[in-house]
């Protein structure tokens, strides 16, 4: 079978950056498979390639089957890329997976009639099956884990349980894709001190899940919770029974990462890697072991390293074994400087001293930390907001904190929908002021269905504005606290909290603008 795998564009707006690794890797099954494979990126050129390109590299053959990936932020994008796809190619068999598509599939295959089949979370067996029962004609309830069509119904098959082995994967399918265009705009990623002379810069995934719960952060169906959250607690705990435990995170062992870090050097010569998993030091002896594995191979003299972290598993021998092994930057996601908002809100289960100390034993181990954080969670008030300027004054930091964003597959999107969907529809957003028993659900249901769409389409960077989770904040409050948080300027958030009538507490009145003037005057008015 002649297949074909696209990557849709992704944050036109900035540098591309990440190869399409989980595409390149089902491309390698599907070599392995024996089909005549090609990947369409459309992803690595800026600007993007226009529509009307991609339909001519897309018209270079007729594909028996077609695979589209990505993320909620693409839905724009994708919903073009199958437009073009199911034109040019009336008989192929159109699979969609990733986030997109994974926590709503059958929603997402209503509003997209070109797909045939929606692949529900881990997708590496999944599509191996999928192109096996192609080849066998098609009977696609034995294989698990997919939403497909069946004349005008949608159905479900069972679901597929999470791969045991994470060694088994084939590497990706690094030249079905330009590596060079990749390698051009590379020196747009993070990088520590001593990294800007890197010039061929890469970054690679090691870790599927997250031993932590925030409500804003997903994983495409591949840990234990995104499973429990799509099938509930009962059918996961029956998946252990009949196939072993589905694990909250797993790893590609230590040497698999070693291998594939040496083809990229030998082969392209890389000087950097980034492993972008979002906490790999919370499973130190696997990070004890790869930093051995690492200088024993020498690669600490050739590749320069970066990862992300875990505050409270921040320690100083291994922070020390790390340096040893050549990382100079570790990302953690501090999220917010607040307790009330860590604990609450967005239910990390770690504190600002947890954050704390894992700064101070960083750069006491000379390796740099990174922060992200956040604003517009839930409950979220100036208090909050004040409190996480406050860390960042404390250390110093340059921080442009993302907006709270509610992505499908999220706690705070499944726990949010009704108000997400006001904001995209004035009549929700009237019903639920003055709600009217004379409208009917099925109504209703198609006022939601249009609020989802609009929604999806909105989605881009979490940097920018698409809709709000906050109870305390307007949109125009959001992008103005969001600014003087950028900028430290505390006197701004304050008088603004004033304008708007927000109380602040105490601590903060000795900082006040506002209140230290009504102080003054009034001082003056009892003289």
């Amino acid at each position: 079978m002649k297949v074909l795998l696209i990557h849709p564009p992704v944050r036109v707006d900035h540098d591309p950056l990440d190869m399409p690794q989980g595409l390149m890797i089902l491309a390698s099954i599907a070599i392995q498979e024996g089909h005549q494979t090609a990947l369409m990126d459309l992803n690595s050129q800026r600007p993007v390639p226009t529509w009307q390109d991609a339909a001519k590299q897309m018209a270079v053959e007729k594909w028996d089957v077609i695979a589209v990936g990505g993320l909620s932020s693409m839905y724009k994008d994708i919903i073009k890329v199958l437009k073009i796809a199911r034109k040019l190619n009336p008989d192929a068999l159109i699979v969609c997976g990733g986030g997109f598509i994974t926590y709503m599939p059958d929603k997402i295959m209503k509003f997209c009639p070109e797909i045939d089949i929606a692949g529900i979370g881990e997708g590496e067996e999944l599509f191996r099956d999928v192109l096996r029962t192609k080849e066998k004609g098609g009977n696609w309830a034995n294989v698990q884990g997919i939403c497909y069509r069946d004349d005008d119904q949608i159905l479900f098959t069972a679901p597929r349980p999470l791969i045991p082995n994470l060694d088994t994967l084939p590497l990706p399918a690094y030249d079905l894709i330009d590596v060079e265009a990749y390698f051009k705009f590379s020196g747009s990623l993070w990088a520590g001190p001593g990294m800007w002379q890197s010039k061929r810069r890469m970054n690679m995934v090691t870790e599927r899940g997250c031993p932590r719960q925030c409500t804003f952060c997903t994983h495409n169906g591949m840990n234990r919770w995104d499973q429990e959250m799509i099938l509930g607690k009962d059918r996961v705990r029956q998946m252990d029974k009949e196939v072993g435990f589905q694990a909250v995170v797993r790893f590609f062992s230590p040497q698999y990462v070693i291998d594939h870090a040496l083809h990229l050097y030998e082969k392209y010569q890389i000087d950097y890697l980034c492993l972008m998993d979002e906490n790999n030091t919370a499973s130190p002896g696997r990070m004890h072991e790869f930093c051995d594995l690492w200088i024993k191979e020498g690669l600490h003299k050739k590749i320069k390293l970066a990862t992300g972290g875990d505050a409270p598993s921040i320690k100083p021998d291994l922070v020390k074994h790390m340096k040893e092994a050549g990382f100079s930057l570790i990302g953690i996601g501090g999220e917010s400087g607040s307790d009330r908002i860590l604990l609450g809100d967005i239910g990390k289960g770690v504190t600002r001293a947890h954050n704390q100390k894992a700064i101070e034993l960083l750069q006491q181990g000379g390796i740099t930390p990174s922060m992200t954080f956040m604003v517009g969670n839930p409950t979220e008030d100036i208090n909050d907001v004040l409190e996480t300027v406050d860390f960042f004054i404390q250390n110093r930091a340059i921080v442009d904190p993302f907006i709270c964003t509610p992505f499908p597959g999220t706690k705070i999107f499944f726990d949010n929908q009704d108000f997400i969907f006001q904001q995209y529809d004035e009549r929700l957003a009237l019903l639920a002021k003055s709600p009217n028993p004379n409208i009917s659900e099925e109504i209703l249901k198609k006022w939601k269905d249009e609020a989802l769409q609009k929604f999806l389409m909105s989605l881009n960077n979490a940097t920018d504005y698409s809709c709000t989770v906050s109870k305390k904040f307007d949109y125009a409050d959001l992008l103005a606290i969001k600014h003087f948080m950028h900028e430290q300027d505390t006197d701004k958030l304050l008088k603004l909290a004033h304008m708007r009538g927000w109380e602040h507490d105490k601590k903060w009145d000795n900082i006040c603008p506002v209140c230290k003037a009504e102080k003054e005057v009034s001082l003056v008015i009892s003289r």
